[in-house]
């Protein structure tokens, strides 16, 4: 039976389609409403920018106010040089509406630089533009987890967390967050289907579980296996909000791990030999457990025997015998 989950949030199918004939970057975008949109890519030079384009709060969505220098430092180190991705605009009139892109628009009139949009001549109805800005803004600041990946790396290349946090622009503890989010198991956080709704109390519960089934001998692989079906019922959930399902994952996870804990596996007894014998039935071994050993042999001569007893007692003697 699979137990392959239920992808969940939005996916956007609809791919720009390039004009290979002029060799331009001329891309196509289905709307919600099935119209399609042309697009080619224009160069605002930096004069024009304020005066040509505009963002529209209902639209974009993005609160311009908070478009500060500080805010775009990430946009502002790198758009000087090259703009990796154009914005998205739609002609209105003799001006241009952002529909995405508002955060580079921001950064190239900070800088005085050029910018690079997409723009369609198509007449766009308010929702349809609703619906393409909400369709086309996948950007994402990255989460804690990526983060702490990131910082990781700086951390096992020999930095200490003070360097990194110098380094990185960053408080030590937000980097000691990143951190410890970075450490939590991979296969706990595969559990959930969007990463990004996961906080950092979030990730600090999931570390403590995988620490405490690690101190009893148990494995986060343990805790998966157990739980894995409830999860997908959980995803496969109608009606839940990504945050309910996150909690609800969160919850199996406290439970089974809880469990776990209250019930610890077995320690595996571990078998050595202590001599190789052709005769597959013929063995001379010691297994251990714990802090219990004992040696076992089978088909041995009675010589062997003897001589085992005589060197064992000499030996319980020798050191408990005092």
């Amino acid at each position: 039976m699979s137990n392959k989950r239920v992808t969940i949030g939005r996916t956007f199918s609809q791919t720009p389609i390039t004009n290979e004939e002029s060799g331009d970057y001329a891309p196509t975008f289905v709307l919600s409403t099935g119209k399609k949109a042309h697009f080619r890519l224009e160069r605002i030079a930096a004069k024009d920018i304020e005066e040509k384009t505009f963002v529209l709060m209902e639209t974009n969505g993005r609160d311009q106010a908070g478009l500060t220098p500080d805010s775009l430092r990430d946009i502002i180190r790198t758009i000087k040089l090259q703009q990796f991705f154009p914005a998205i605009g739609v002609r209105q009139g003799d001006k241009i509406e952002v529909l995405d892109g508002s955060r580079r628009r921001a950064a190239a009139l900070y800088c005085k630089t050029g910018l690079d949009i997409l723009v369609t001549e198509t007449a766009i109805t308010a929702q349809e533009a609703r619906r393409l800005a909400d369709d086309i803004q996948t950007a994402r600041e990255h989460n804690l987890r990526e983060v702490g990946l990131r910082l990781l790396a700086l951390k096992n290349g020999g930095l200490s967390q003070k360097d990194i946090a110098e380094a990185q622009g960053m408080s030590q503890a937000k980097v000691t967050r990143a951190l410890q989010a970075a450490s939590v198991p991979a296969d706990l956080i595969a559990l959930f289907p969007n990463h990004s709704e996961l906080t950092h109390p979030d990730y600090k519960a999931l570390l403590l579980a995988s620490e405490k089934l690690l101190e009893i001998g148990q494995s986060t692989e343990a805790l998966v296996e157990t739980i894995s079906m409830d999860v997908d019922q959980v995803c496969a959930r109608e009606g839940l909000a990504e945050d309910e399902i996150k909690n609800g994952i969160l919850r199996l996870i406290r439970n089974g791990s809880q469990t776990l804990i209250d019930s610890p596996a077995k320690e595996k007894v571990v078998s050595s030999n202590l001599w190789t014998f052709a005769d597959k039935d013929r063995f001379a071994r010691k297994k251990t457990r714990g802090r219990m050993f004992s040696y076992e042999f089978n088909r041995q001569s009675k010589e062997l025997q003897d001589e085992l007893d005589r060197v064992i007692n000499a030996t319980l003697d020798k050191y408990l015998n005092k």
